[in-house]
């Protein structure tokens, strides 16, 4: 039985009182979103949140398709996915797939099973909507505290590349929002040729970013950003595009340390002489060999996380007391936990060498 206006007004009304909750939600699953594209991948990405308009809400209840679709209140607010709803447009369409595979890693699905993914990309002709939409629920680790009243609350994030998203919104505002009447054959033709260049427009965006790497890497002096960082510190260990892999936390630290520049960081790794590639490599090679002993699995290969290595050699210390661990002080960083691990290797391999001498 199709939703009577009485029941749609129920809706608006207990929307109205939960929505909060949901500003919250996306709120929450924005910063983690954030985290993703900006510390953990460093990729090129808008991040964008919204909480569903309350008006919109009530409209799309009344199209016949929604009434029809929905029998109850009840119903309504377990099927309607998006009343927090987070979106990343990548730089890159390439990059997709690996925000959508850290995303799967930091959230999780209904009853903590695995996030909700489909993919969404119409491959028939004169069909150009592309984005991947994810279905999540918070880890059981992030609703504590204030975040308690978020447990059985959902977030539909949509990722896709920058000019996608240009597509998808206008081809949904015209061809699924028709102001008035059906579109006539040259909309539809425009709506087309807007696709093909979208597409288009990606591999042009994907190599004016690699001449941008290109110049970068020439550059000296203090690095202007995240970016900067990555282009020369990358040329710098020889190592390929992976190495942007976490390196936005690694990029704080280094700022926090005075470590803004290739001659800075170079002082502190290669203190009794050597490379930064040389010395770098050997102590990760050595804290990875390490850590797989104790069969804890931190450190990524080829990341900028070989860099991190280098830089503990000197900075251990500092880099432990900035990040105070035990309780009540939170969840250690990711790389406050390498740090950690880093120290208790060097321990341990004084402490053997003193058994032995």
């Amino acid at each position: 039985m199709p939703l009577s206006d009485q029941q749609i007004t129920e809706c608006t009304e207990r929307y109205m009182r939960e929505y909060d909750r949901y500003a919250k939600m996306a709120e929450v699953v924005y910063r983690k979103c954030l985290d993703i594209v900006q510390k953990k991948l460093t990729v090129r990405a808008t991040v964008q949140r919204r909480a569903k308009n309350p008006q919109s809400f009530a409209d799309k209840l009344k199209k016949p398709k929604f009434r029809d679709k929905y029998d109850s209140v009840d119903a309504v607010f377990s099927g309607i996915s998006d009343l927090a709803g987070v979106r990343i447009a990548t730089y890159l369409e390439s990059d997709r797939q690996q925000v959508v595979d850290e995303i799967i890693k930091e959230f999780s699905g209904q009853d903590q099973g695995h996030p909700f993914v489909v993919v969404k990309d119409r491959p028939e002709p004169g069909k150009h909507y592309r984005a991947t939409h994810c279905q999540v629920f918070l880890l059981e680790e992030d609703v504590v505290g204030v975040n308690k009243n978020l447990r059985e609350t959902t977030c539909e994030i949509q990722v896709c590349s920058l000019l996608a998203h240009v597509f998808n919104e206008i081809e949904h505002d015209l061809q699924y929002k028709p102001l008035s009447g059906e579109l006539s054959q040259a909309e539809r033709e425009f709506i087309d040729q807007l696709g093909l260049l979208t597409k288009a427009g990606d591999l042009t965006i994907k190599r004016l970013l690699a001449e941008t790497d290109d110049r970068l890497s020439l550059r000296t002096g203090e690095f202007d950003d995240v970016h900067d960082f990555v282009a020369r510190m990358r040329k710098e260990l020889g190592m390929d595009t992976n190495f942007s892999a976490n390196a936005g936390q690694l990029y704080e630290e280094l700022e926090a340390l005075g470590l803004n520049s290739p001659d800075a960081i170079e002082q502190a790794v290669c203190i009794g002489g050597g490379s930064i590639k040389d010395i770098s490599t050997e102590e990760f090679d050595a804290l990875q060999h390490y850590a797989e002993g104790k069969d804890i699995e931190l450190l990524e290969t080829g990341s900028s996380d070989v860099l991190l290595a280098g830089i503990l050699k000197s900075k251990v210390d500092l880099i432990l007391n900035s990040h105070p661990m035990g309780r009540g002080k939170g969840r250690p960083s990711r790389l406050a936990q390498i740090a950690k691990l880093y120290k208790q290797m060097k321990e341990e391999s004084q402490q053997t060498s003193s058994e032995g001498s």
